[in-house]
């Protein structure tokens, strides 16, 4: 009889560890799979711009247009200024200037640490903005005295 018994302990182990512990190990070797999946750095640096570790505001006088760097860094770099004029988006980059040791430096790409000098007449335009970080580049939308979007 004890034999007996000790056999019905043993089916009802094997029972227990096919139905719980097999199930229950692929279950742990599968969480492992969404680490796998590809980051979309794009997205990411959207939403860095839409109110992450990006702030760019572009203060906007007749007398004077300037891009603010609020929260920016040197990850990021501004590669390129556009504005719109009557529907073209007309490339200033050129003509974008910022202060770097105390020398007015007009070159291009430049990192999210300075504050830009824009020509005057895009002063009630809207500027089209081109932040690259993360090896991936966003547009982001900037109107007059607010804050960049993407």
């Amino acid at each position: 009889m004890k034999a007996q018994s000790e056999f019905i302990a043993f089916i009802v182990a094997v029972i227990l560890i096919v139905i719980i512990l097999i199930p229950l190990a692929f279950l742990v070797l599968d969480f492992s799979k969404p680490s796998s999946q590809q980051l979309d750095e794009i997205s990411v640096l959207r939403r860095q711009i839409n109110g992450g570790s990006i702030l760019l505001f572009f203060n906007s006088t007749p007398t004077k247009a300037t891009l603010l760097t609020i929260k920016g860094g040197e990850n990021y770099t501004l590669q390129g200024v556009f504005y719109d004029y009557h529907g073209n988006w007309v490339n200033i980059t050129g003509k974008v200037s910022y202060t770097a040791n105390g020398i007015s430096t007009y070159t291009f790409p430049a990192p999210l640490i300075y504050n830009f000098t824009l020509p005057a007449y895009v002063w009630n335009r809207t500027l089209l903005v081109e932040i690259s970080g993360y090896n991936v580049s966003v547009f982001a939308t900037v109107l007059p005295n607010e804050t960049a979007f993407a």
